[in-house]
């Protein structure tokens, strides 16, 4: 039984596989999305239940990815947690200047399941 739906956003094909295969194993459907290209359209066509984002990619940085999907996410309440090896005074930070649900340092592996769990309860997925 899926726990929910998770749009996953990495530039970075190890970070990607790693962390889905992380999420798959706690019983979570992940989508990949290699790199910003067609986030909106996934955002938009699949639905996720929460959208789990890098912010540190070339050409556009998630935070810039994440305006350009607040449209989607705010109309339909999918939350966006940022995902990322900087500091958590940065992304505590980022977290009040871009108005996200929440962030998650690279390598926590604790705070992943623990964060990702709460955000789905709140949406109504186990």
């Amino acid at each position: 039984m899926k726990r929910g739906k998770i749009l996953l956003v990495d530039d970075d094909e190890k970070d990607l596989f790693t962390t889905k295969k992380l999420l798959e194993k706690a019983g979570y459907m992940v989508i990949e999305n290699l790199g910003w290209l067609g986030i909106t359209k996934n955002v938009k066509y699949l639905q996720p239940d929460l959208v789990l984002l890098d912010v540190n990619m070339p050409a556009l940085s998630g935070d810039l990815v994440c305006d350009l999907i607040k449209e989607f996410t705010e109309k339909s309440k999918i939350p966006v947690l940022f995902y990322s090896s900087y500091d958590e005074v940065y992304l505590r930070e980022m977290k009040t200047l871009k108005g996200i649900a929440d962030y998650i340092v690279k390598g926590d592996i604790f705070q992943l399941y623990r964060k990702i769990s709460l955000h789905m309860k709140k949406r109504g997925n186990n």
